[in-house]
């Protein structure tokens, strides 16, 4: 019985998601998002682990910008001092929203995320935070209640880390940097992505589904390229593509899970050790949306409903 309901829950799936692209308008992407005033971001040096940073805005919820006790909010500093303290080489590290590295805008006072290592030099370890996913993430969905569901989350990121062979940098071969990773509400992580220095000035897309594996494809530091995720927590896999320059690379395809997500709530940002305030990771442009998979009632409803348009024909 049990084998028979995870096969119909499997067919629901498919027939639920060409019925959703066909006949349901698609679920509106809310925001993570582009980190403007709108989607509950202040401008450079609002560190989003003191403010409502994407609690706020019109995309958000609503409500203004306002200044919380530290980690309180959607975003918490999980390693590094947190903004204005200074590291122990006496800079600062944050992450904010931050003008002129707007993906589309570049230059404006448009927004991007920046994330900054510049607290401890080059001998410094990574800054770290975590962002509770919420509804307005989903386009309204529950991120405690998506066990059974597929989520596409699509982003742009423009990273770089500093090779072993560039001057002073203090990095060695095998770095790996600037990396998100996916975690349910039990704390289980599912999955990562970043990159990975060999040691040359060259930096590859890197996937972590077990371990982490360098692909062959080399990201321009100079420019945003775009991850996109399809994260399925009925069967508990994932496939992730990269888009860098012209091309759309499939790194990983349904590849199973680190560990089983109950859930997905929480992502994990670790940006390159000891990058001396190179402000270079920018994130932009998040989109999310949550295709669920339906209730044994709604399946066998859609099922009689598809047979009465097949007998209709005939």
């Amino acid at each position: 019985m049990q084998s028979f309901t995870k096969h119909t829950l499997i067919a629901a799936t498919a027939l639920a998601a060409t019925f959703h692209l066909t006949c349901v308008p698609q679920t509106a992407e809310a925001y993570l998002g582009e980190f403007e005033g709108a989607d509950g971001y202040g401008s450079f040096l609002n560190e989003v682990s003191t403010t409502n940073a994407g609690a706020h805005g019109a995309n958000a919820g609503g409500g203004t910008l306002a200044t919380i006790p530290v980690n309180s909010g959607l975003w918490v500093k999980l390693q590094g001092p947190v903004y204005p303290t200074p590291g122990t080489a006496g800079g600062v590290a944050y992450a904010t929203g931050h003008q002129n590295l707007d993906r589309t805008n570049p230059g404006t006072s448009d927004q991007a995320l920046v994330i900054t290592t510049n607290a401890d030099g080059w001998s410094g370890a990574a800054q770290e935070y975590a962002y509770s996913v919420d509804t307005y993430d989903l386009g309204g969905a529950n991120p405690a209640t998506t066990g059974s569901d597929t989520i596409d989350i699509s982003f742009w990121s423009c990273a770089q880390i500093v090779g072993s062979t560039d001057p002073a940098s203090g990095l060695g071969a095998g770095t790996i940097g600037d990396t998100i990773s996916f975690y349910d509400s039990s704390g289980n992580l599912g999955f990562s992505v970043g990159y990975r220095q060999p040691g040359t000035t060259t930096d590859y897309a890197a996937t972590n589904v077990g371990s982490w594996v360098q692909s062959a494809v080399a990201v321009n530091p100079s420019t945003y390229h775009r991850w996109d995720i399809t994260l399925d927590l009925l069967n508990d896999t994932v496939s992730i593509d990269i888009f860098e320059g012209a091309t759309l690379t499939t790194l990983v395809s349904g590849a199973p899970l680190v560990n089983n997500m109950n859930n997905f709530t929480e992502m994990r940002f670790e940006s390159t050790p000891g990058v001396n305030n190179a402000k270079i990771w920018s994130l932009d442009d998040f989109g999310m949306s949550v295709r669920p998979v339906p209730e044994p009632t709604s399946f066998a409803l859609l099922t009689l409903g598809m047979l009465a348009c097949g007998r209709r024909r005939k």
